[in-house]
């Protein structure tokens, strides 16, 4: 039975969320000032507030998106338009993982415990999107690209001076411009049933081939984003080369979909593989510096 929750929330996704909070963590424990510090307990919150937030953040997706998967032939077999999972269930496991997620945040910092309705808010929001606007996968970005924010705060828990926050806020947008780039390319899966449901979607408003452009352009973005973080802040050649390894990932899963067409293997890859891959390799980024720094 646990199992098919499992399934439900897609644990395997937490590849995505994992490295790109603690890129967040990692990166205050090397900019902040003083120069702050983790017990082993706060690392575990923090692994507890990321597992918790992205599971009822994506079973409230599947929740309100039930009915729509019914229709949608690639989708029909999700464990609540399949029968597995009542509604009812789904709600008791998203209210559990929120209450699980705002002991975390206490557990962290009284700041985070105040923040912690923000994400849980965002993930309530971005189902609805794609009911109003074509831009819903910038909604996406935005629920998953706070994640790195909260790891810095968890760290440091302070909000002023704005300035100080700024290595988080370029981390940030690329959170945001990296997801809702690889959400777009997904999207192209759901193009036509979009049109014919009257859903929005990027894909749905403006069609296979500038949908794409799209992506490329928010993942331009991201990159140029992180580029300014590692560039401005780490300085450091390994860091530098890693961001290199970043840029070929985006052209590779750009030139996976351009070469071999809209098919869900491709988009795994590009979606799937890529972004696992994406997230260790930023978090390696960012700490590169921070052991070399401890270890030179």
């Amino acid at each position: 039975m646990i199992f098919r929750y499992f399934r439900f929330v897609k644990l395997e996704h937490t590849l995505f969320s994992l490295p790109i909070v603690f890129s967040g963590v990692f990166l205050a424990l090397e900019l902040s000032p003083p120069e702050p510090s983790l017990s082993v307990s706060a690392y575990f919150w923090i692994f507890v507030a990321v597992f918790t937030a992205r599971s009822a953040g994506f079973a409230m997706n599947r929740i309100i998106d039930h009915k729509i998967d019914k229709k949608n032939r690639r989708t029909q077999m999700r464990e609540i338009p399949a029968g597995l999972i009542s509604v009812r269930s789904a709600w008791i496991f998203v209210a559990l993982h929120i209450l699980i997620f705002f002991f975390a945040a206490y557990r962290i910092a009284p700041l985070c415990l105040w923040l912690s309705p923000v994400p849980m808010g965002l993930f309530l929001i971005y189902p609805f999107l794609k009911r109003w606007t074509a831009w819903t996968h910038l909604g996406l970005g935005l629920a998953w690209g706070v994640a790195p924010m909260g790891g810095w705060l968890a760290v440091s828990p302070e909000l002023l001076p704005l300035s100080r926050l700024t290595p988080a806020l370029l981390l940030v947008i690329f959170s945001i411009f990296w997801v809702a780039g690889f959400d777009v390319l997904y999207a192209l899966l759901d193009m036509e049933f979009d049109q014919s449901e009257g859903l929005f979607s990027l894909p749905a408003a403006v069609g296979k081939i500038r949908a794409q452009r799209f992506a490329a352009g928010f993942h331009l973005i991201a990159y140029i984003s992180l580029a300014l973080l590692a560039i401005g802040y780490l300085r450091n050649f390994a860091s530098l080369s890693l961001l290199l390894l970043v840029g070929i990932l985006f052209i590779l899963s750009h030139w996976k979909v351009n070469a071999n067409g809209v098919t869900p293997q491709v988009i795994n890859f590009a979606f799937f593989k890529v972004n696992a891959a994406m997230g260790f390799v930023v978090l390696a980024l960012i700490i590169v510096p921070l052991v070399l720094g401890r270890t030179g």
